[in-house]
């Protein structure tokens, strides 16, 4: 047993040292996951992915430290030297991030497949995760020497503590104004130096170790300008880099083939100029169904297209709405005459998101030309939804259109995924215009009608306008017209979409996502098609009760073996965490804007809950009774959670298209906030309880985080990435309060008097 003299000497370091790695690793892990978000073409379920590979080596990491610690003797300086090979790592992770295009992964901006994807996180994530984990139970054990009770739970809390106010900070201050590389370079100087500083490694060979990482880590931040072009170069290795921007909202690049820039943003394609042939088959076309246009709404695109639309005479007004202001100042510095459009009395540029500024405008218009990647994320995929369709009517005049185009996948002939997701716009847009008509080639072209008369989609009539317009196009005719819209052409694709089951995307179902993440599997030939309609299959209510029936099996084996129950709490506590927290990230996408932007601060608040909810539960240690108790109370807590956001997000997103953004944002920070605190307890509690009961208690720290970063993989991978797609938001909400519930039953089964007590815990 340590004394009170060495508990003095030696414990306020350490815990300093706890508190810089919670700051440090999760500002790594938002630095990371942002480089991934761009990796993923902007895909903020393939992140499930990045959080699962981040968890499992984390995981693995904390298990074979914690074997570790039972089986030798800890030097005083093993966490500091840690901490110092974690700040080395950082930088160098982030590197590795963006050489992988350059190695063959989604280089010239193609999508990344699911295995592939899997494949360059586990490997690109290995290092850092690995040492990350290992450093627990070497924390763990350091405070188990100097007298502390609960130790698990204390550097748990410590470190989500640590966790909050590092990247509440990095939010704050930094993100938006510092790159990536240059603040991964900063975090890894902080580590480095509080694991050589803070607690001292004893040997000279960590000492001058320790100091080669610094100088490595001060001459590359010194270099970060350089290393920063250079890098960015690496994700485009077929392209010149003409520009790269971190945007608060994303990562902006513009990449130069010849004389033709494209533009994209975390990945994602958004347009290209010059491009004469795809600026008329986006604009014309659309503009020719309508007979008289005069006010035109341009949503996305580019502002390439703005001069497209004005080759209409009687166009009289174009107000293009882009997401980003720095993408159009952006495109006004690169394209040529870009500049002359904000001269243009005809022409307004507004920076705001499309959804929201339908929501919000009083205007009208003859046309809405959305010209918006299709449903690959789920902030896009708001764009596609029966609630989006709705505010488009609202903006339209009596005789209006409203026009969309998604990929047709390079012929008529669909595969079955392909045709379900075309059938799925349609659908959608039949449940909200009474007059919807679509086009064949490449892409489809959806149009949709607020009032009654039928769209003038014949190739005759469409041929007939050109003519009466007198427009002078290089890739468009009436010979075009007529062969590529004719009537059997037309009747085809009609049959095609109307053989589709009956199904509507909204903006909690996310089936356009679901379908666009289908289809992507199905490209690559993986199995993701077949489990994704397996789960869509599954009745939820069903699942929910065998959940719950399952908790009653194991009741008897949990209220005899008290090491059983607190892992069981461990897992579900780290699987529901972990699920609610990513449904609360994705409902904050849908509604609020940019995961990219405000990732940091959502992860702070959760952070800092579990910080002040493990200190407020290891101070307070329960008596045996008292611990099922207390857990099955944060188990059902939990669950409530669950059920409170899946009754509240409609809410929220009425207060979206309210203007209300800020009152979402805290709303969801406050919800996170409280979940961490109630995780944070019950992981301090179970893992003390499992302290109480190890037949090797030494290792019980590193094996309690092994367990609970399980669950967290689990619920990353599994309702990430499978059922949230499958199902929607308000059935996996169900099922994650069915899931607490069960736990709940558990805790409150457990028997006292079953285990022997140790260093006065419960």
């Amino acid at each position: 047993m340590a004394t009170v003299g060495r508990t003095a000497e030696g414990a306020a370091p350490l815990r300093g040292l706890i508190l810089v790695y919670g700051a440090g690793t999760l500002v790594g892990q938002v630095l990371l996951l942002r480089e991934i978000l761009v990796l993923c073409r902007g895909q903020e379920l393939k992140l499930a992915l990045g959080f699962w590979a981040w968890l499992l080596w984390v995981g693995t990491g904390s298990l074979l430290g914690g074997e570790w610690v039972s089986r030798r003797s800890r030097p005083k300086g093993s966490p500091a030297v840690s901490l110092m090979v974690l700040g080395l790592l950082l930088p160098a992770t982030l590197l590795a991030a963006r050489l992988l295009p350059a190695l063959g992964f989604g280089a010239g901006g193609q999508y990344p497949g699911f295995g592939s994807t899997l494949s360059a996180l586990l490997v690109l994530l290995a290092p850092f995760c690995l040492v990350s984990g290992w450093f627990f139970p070497l924390a763990g054990a350091a405070l188990q020497d100097r007298g502390a009770a609960c130790a698990a739970g204390r550097v748990y809390a410590l470190e989500a503590l640590g966790a909050g106010l590092g990247v509440a900070a990095l939010q704050i201050f930094l993100l938006g104004r510092v790159g990536n590389l240059t603040l991964s370079l900063g975090a890894g100087l902080v580590l480095a130096g509080a694991g050589l500083f803070l607690v001292r490694p004893r040997g000279m060979a960590a000492w001058c170790g320790g100091i080669a990482v610094l100088a490595a880590l001060g001459l590359a931040s010194w270099q970060a300008g350089p290393l920063e072009r250079l890098s960015r170069q690496w994700q485009w290795p077929d392209r010149l880099v003409a520009a790269a921007v971190d945007s608060p909202l994303a990562l902006l690049t513009v990449t130069r083939e010849a004389e033709q820039q494209s533009f994209y943003a975390n990945g994602i394609w958004l347009f290209s100029h010059p491009d004469p042939w795809s600026a008329e088959q986006m604009v014309q076309i659309s503009l020719l169904v309508h007979p008289q246009p005069r006010r035109v709404l341009l949503l996305g695109g580019g502002p390439g297209l703005v001069p497209e639309i004005l080759k209409t005479d009687g166009v009289s007004q174009v107000d293009y709405v882009e997401l980003d202001q720095r993408l159009i100042r952006l495109a006004m510095d690169l394209l040529p005459g870009a500049a002359e459009l904000t001269r243009d009395p005809r022409v307004r540029l507004l920076g705001e998101d499309a959804r929201r500024y339908l929501a919000r405008t009083h205007r009208r218009y003859d046309l809405i030309l959305m010209a918006l990647p299709g449903p690959t994320t789920a902030h896009l995929n708001g764009c596609y939804t029966v609630e989006c369709f709705k505010l488009a009517t609202r903006r339209l005049e009596p005789d209006g259109i409203f026009s969309f185009s998604l990929p047709a996948g390079g012929g008529a002939t669909f595969n079955p995924e392909r045709a379900a997701f075309l059938g799925l716009a349609y659908h959608t847009l039949r449940q909200v215009f009474p007059q919807v008509a679509a086009l064949p080639g490449e892409p489809v072209r959806f149009y949709a009608a607020a009032g009654f008369q039928p769209l003038a989609v014949s190739p005759q009539v469409l041929a007939e306008r050109l003519r009466e317009r007198r427009l002078d196009l290089a890739h468009l005719d009436a010979f075009t017209l007529k062969q590529e819209f004719s009537e059997p052409r037309r009747q085809h694709l009609h049959r095609v979409l109307m053989q589709q089951p009956v199904r509507v995307n909204t903006d909690l179902n996310l089936q356009g996502y679901g379908g666009d993440l289908r289809l992507t599997g199905f490209l690559e030939g993986g199995p993701l098609p077949a489990v994704l309609r397996f789960w869509g299959r599954l009745p939820p209510l069903w699942l929910c009760l065998g959940l719950l029936a399952a908790f009653g099996l194991l009741l008897p084996v949990c209220r005899k073996r008290p090491g059983i129950n607190a892992w069981t709490q461990l897992l579900v506590m780290g699987l529901g965490s972990m699920a609610l927290s990513l449904v609360a990230l994705i409902v904050f996408q849908i509604y609020a804007g940019s995961l990219y932007r405000e990732m940091g601060a959502l992860l702070a608040a959760f952070m800092a809950g579990m910080g002040a909810g493990g200190l407020l539960a290891a101070r307070r240690p329960a008596s045996p009774r008292g611990v099922g108790r207390r857990l099955a109370a944060l188990q059902l807590f939990l669950g409530a959670g669950a059920l409170l956001l899946a009754w509240g997000a409609p809410g929220l997103g009425s207060l979206a298209s309210a203007g209300r953004e800020p009152l979402v944002t805290g709303s969801l920070m406050l919800f996170l906030a409280i979940l961490g605190g109630a995780a944070g307890g019950i992981f301090a509690l179970a893992a003390d309880l499992a302290f109480q009961a190890a037949a090797r208690p030494a290792r019980s720290s590193g094996f309690c985080y092994a367990v609970d970063l399980l669950g967290a993989t689990v619920g990353a991978l599994g309702v990430g990435l499978l059922i949230l797609p499958a199902w929607g938001v308000v059935p996996t909400l169900n099922l994650l309060a069915a899931l607490h519930t069960g736990a709940a039953i558990l805790a409150l089964g457990l028997r006292p008097g079953t285990f022997p007590l140790r260093n006065g815990g419960p």
